[in-house]
Order: C-alpha cells, then sequence, then structure tokens
C-alpha cells in the first residue's frame, strides 16, 4: 500500500520493504515503551512523573492524521495515509512522554493497514476486545489548528524573512511584527513604506 497510489502501476521492488519493516519496528518499541510504563507513564527506564506532559504540537499533529486518514482511506489514498503515520511516528519518537490513550488512537488508525501487530499491542496495553471491534477514533476540531503560523515577509514582492505569528493575531499586530523584523529593518531603512499589504497566514508585502 506505501508503494505507490492504488489505482496506478508501480514496479514491484522487494529492497523497499524495508522501510515498513522499520516503520513496524518503531511501533513496536512505542509499544513496549508504553506498556512499560505503566500505569504513570514515562520513558523508558525512567520513573514515570504525574508531571509529564506530551506536547501540544504532538496532539495536534495526532489529531490531524486521524483526519487526514478518515480521508484516505475514503478516497483509497493508501501511501499518503501510511506516510502521514510514519510522520506521526517519529514525532512520537522523539517526545520524552506519549499519552497511552492517544497512542491506543493511533493504533486503531493503523490498524486497518497493520491488523496483525496492532491487536498485539492493543492487547498488551490491557485491552480485552479486539482492536477490530473498537469505535474509530474522533478528531478534535480545536486541537487541529496550529496556535502559531509561519508568515513570509516580503520587501517589494521579494522574501527577505520569515516570522512566527500566533493564528488568530490581527492584521496590524502582523504588520507591525514584519516592519520590526531584524531581517526586514536594513531594506526599508530610511524609505518611506507606501503600503503594507497582508495576505492572512501566508505573506506580509512591505511596498518602498
Amino acid at each position: 500500500m506505501f508503494i505507490g497510489p492504488f489505482d496506478q502501476a508501480v514496479s514491484w521492488n522487494t529492497d523497499s520493504i524495508i522501510g515498513s519493516r522499520r516503520f513496524l519496528d518503531k511501533i513496536w518499541r512505542l509499544g513496549e515503551r508504553i506498556g512499560s510504563s505503566r500505569p504513570c507513564l514515562g520513558p523508558i527506564g525512567g520513573k514515570a512523573s504525574s508531571r509529564q506532559l506530551e506536547s501540544a504540537s504532538l496532539q495536534t499533529l495526532l489529531h490531524k492524521t486521524i483526519k487526514k486518514i478518515g480521508e484516505d482511506i475514503e478516497s483509497m489514498s493508501f501511501n499518503t495515509a501510511i506516510s502521514s503515520m510514519m510522520i506521526l511516528v517519529n514525532e512520537m519518537e522523539k517526545e520524552e512522554f506519549v499519552n497511552e490513550k492517544d497512542f491506543k488512537m493511533f493504533l486503531q488508525i493503523l490498524a486497518p493497514f497493520a491488523p496483525h501487530i496492532t491487536e498485539e499491542i492493543w492487547s498488551t496495553l490491557g485491552e480485552k476486545k479486539s482492536i477490530h471491534k473498537s469505535s474509530w477514533p474522533k478528531w478534535d476540531k480545536k486541537k487541529i489548528v496550529d496556535d502559531t503560523v509561519k508568515i513570509a515577509v516580503q520587501v517589494n514582492g521579494k522574501v527577505r524573512s520569515e516570522i512566527m505569528v500566533s493564528s488568530d493575531a490581527d492584521e496590524e499586530a502582523v504588520k507591525n511584527l514584519a516592519i520590526q523584523d531584524k531581517n526586514i529593518i536594513p531594506w526599508i531603512e530610511g524609505k518611506p513604506i507606501r503600503r503594507v499589504i497582508y495576505v492572512k497566514g501566508r505573506i506580509v508585502n512591505i511596498v518602498v
């Protein structure tokens, strides 16, 4: 399913199977890590702490992935679905703490693609009923909205810098941040600013 679009011809090569094998190995290690630290989840070999929190960015990525996998299954875009899950697993591996509930949600969306390994890990995490009889996880609208967005800053149509702003920042605040950016000042210093154009969530263009 990962080799390419489902409705197109592909050149089969067994060498490429190693990529999917490594992906499943990562999932198995994550399952062991979470299972070994129950009921208070923590990193392998470390003492779990109630103060450990999963990062907001991982929560956002998880819920975006749940949404995308549902859409990709409907359109039979299995290769992009697996690619999205690979990205999520890579981010989970980097985290010091991964919530067991969230990891189980990930297993549920992986289950149609890797039924045997997900069933095994699901069981080791204390679930008595089959993962294939569980309900499909629901993504949270609030959690798929990024807190910050990257805005390109142009001077006379040429990108000179980038700034990070709150996703709900108003237009004037974004324009002021762009004008005050240290990488932009040399391009506009001593020149009259004729216009500042803001395309929400994407670009600020300063015309001098």
